[in-house]
């Protein structure tokens, strides 16, 4: 009997792939030695499996998802010496992205069972809930709310939803204590990178590195209207930092308050406190990838 080395969890209802095509990736999961393929249920089921696969001594588990299904797994294997992989078929797949994984899921799936090394990333916080690529309050959370509401999922629902969502959003006041520094800003969006951008190739931090122990922080302060076309090429074309509507800090803790119960994401989910103030840190090399 083959041993099993490797799990997929699969959340059967990520992006915007018709049937057919999610069957031909599970059908082709099942052919490959060695692996379990396992489909998740409800929120928080990712991550109990992830963590039923550590106690196991599972050495890899492949997340098939969007950035929600990465973040549930990665958070059941942060801490372990199980290596996680990654399928992006979400609607923005962010880490897969920044790692330059192929968004082709059946080379991803190739290219996470061949892998034979593994490296470690950092893991960030918002309070105890763990986030891999980036998180924030402003305009960013405010469109994934949004987008969590919609009947349908992908790119063009994404952008349908950013847009819209310009025209009724207004900029929040906010005070960031942390890199020495205890700043009242009004921003347009505040984001926590860990990785470099958001999904779908916007850069909102491209100074970010994942193994280097530090939170990058992007502000955009308020911009003309007319600015917003120049801020999209800018964000695509990975040079934000040339903004002179964009701050950056980088630190290893953060304190963020507002006078209001802030409205967050973390990798693209939407999380609304009941209070007005959270802190983000870092836990430095503890989620093992694989290479």
């Amino acid at each position: 009997m083959t041993e099993t080395t490797a799990w997929f969890v699969v959340n059967p209802v990520s992006g915007v792939l018709p049937a057919a095509r999610r069957k031909d990736i599970l059908d082709y999961i099942h052919t490959q030695p060695g692996v379990r393929c396992l489909e998740t249920h409800s929120a928080g089921h990712a991550t109990e499996l992830a963590r039923q696969a550590v106690s196991e001594g599972i050495r890899k588990v492949i997340a098939v998802g969007g950035d929600g299904t990465v973040n549930e797994v990665a958070k059941g294997l942060t801490g372990s010496d199980t290596a996680l992989g990654i399928v992006g078929i979400g609607s923005g797949n962010g880490l897969a992205r920044h790692l330059k994984r192929s968004l082709k899921p059946f080379q991803a799936i190739d290219e996470a069972l061949a892998g034979t090394s593994s490296r470690l990333i950092d893991t960030c916080y918002l309070d105890d809930i763990p986030f891999f690529c980036t998180a924030g309050i402003g305009f960013d959370a405010y469109v994934a709310d949004a987008f969590s509401r919609q009947k349908t999922r992908g790119l063009s629902t994404y952008v349908k939803t950013t847009l819209s969502s310009f025209q009724t959003y207004r900029p929040g006041q906010y005070v960031i204590e942390g890199a020495g520094e205890n700043r009242q800003v009004e921003a347009f969006s505040l984001t926590f990178a860990n990785a470099g951008q958001y999904g779908n190739d916007a850069w909102i931090a491209p100074e970010a590195r994942l193994d280097d122990g530090q939170i990058d922080v992007s502000i955009l302060r308020p911009f003309p209207f007319f600015y917003a076309p120049v801020l999209g090429a800018r964000l695509f074309g990975k040079s934000i930092a040339a903004s002179p509507y964009r701050d950056r800090l980088s630190g290893e803790a953060f304190c963020l308050s507002s006078d209001r119960n802030l409205l967050l994401h973390y990798d693209g989910e939407p999380l609304q406190l009941d209070r007005k103030s959270v802190r983000i840190s870092i836990r430095p090399l503890s989620l093992r990838i694989i290479a």
